[in-house]
């Protein structure tokens, strides 16, 4: 008997457009519903790259930790004021840091 495992390294950003690639408040609305983001998704073209570059430069987000190729994030509270959103998400538990 065979076994097939499919390993997905992607949190969302991976299915927005280029266009909402390059602007900062759909990724940040991925980054805020997820919690994290893998790098593989983040260096998937240079749209993507040059934009989580500046992203994670910009003071909007910061890391909080993760595993490869995970990087788990956190929306700081301009973040979280530059999408509307009036709550922190919740920290990823353990398990989710290392899935």
């Amino acid at each position: 008997m065979s076994s097939m495992y499919i390993c997905s390294f992607t949190s969302g950003i991976d299915d927005l457009t280029r266009k909402q690639q390059a602007n900062f408040d759909p990724v940040l609305r991925v980054l805020h519903a997820t919690g994290r983001f893998s790098v593989f998704e983040a260096t998937a073209n240079p749209v993507i790259a040059r934009t989580m570059t500046k992203l994670m430069r910009s003071g909007l987000v910061d890391r909080i930790g993760g595993a490869y190729p995970w990087t788990n994030v956190k929306l700081t509270s301009a973040g979280l004021t530059a999408i509307g959103a009036d709550s922190e998400r919740r920290t990823p538990s353990t398990k989710e840091q290392h899935d």
